[in-house]
């Protein structure tokens, strides 16, 4: 029986529950490797004690901060933004889900509901999810 149901799960015509977990790890696995960047950048700044004083992402947050007043160009101030953005989905994602739904058989059924810092509700479908649609959805701001 496990045989048959794995080969009807590969003609579904829509994302399934593995499907939507799946893009939820590799948003988690994309953003460890965003931390070890951003702590890389600290330590090649001399700032590695600063990691003792508080989580990676704020101090390159701070850190960051601080290269972009004194830097003539915008773009750093749209990558942070970019940053940002990911960070949102990906708090939402590690520390808010309240609900996963997917029903293969529905379009647009794979969805997960997560709340906020602030009590918001933010229901986002797995194109969002995706790795690819972060970076599309943070690229466009």
């Amino acid at each position: 029986m496990t045989g048959d149901l794995r080969h009807e799960q590969r003609h579904l015509p829509n994302p399934t529950l593995r499907d939507l977990a799946c893009e939820i790890g590799q948003v988690q696995i994309y953003w460890c490797f965003l931390e070890a960047e951003m702590r890389r950048q600290l330590e090649e700044a001399g700032l590695k004690g600063r990691l003792a004083k508080g989580t990676v992402v704020t101090q390159w947050r701070t850190y960051m901060g601080d290269v972009a007043a004194n830097s003539k160009s915008g773009g750093l101030v749209e990558y942070l933004s970019a940053v940002e953005k990911v960070s949102r989905f990906r708090n939402l994602l590690a520390h808010g889900i309240q609900s996963v739904t997917a029903n293969p058989r529905e379009s647009d059924s794979a969805v997960v509901v997560c709340v906020g810092p602030d009590g918001s509700s933010h229901n986002l479908p797995i194109e969002t999810i995706s790795w690819q649609g972060l970076a599309r959805s943070s690229a466009a701001r």
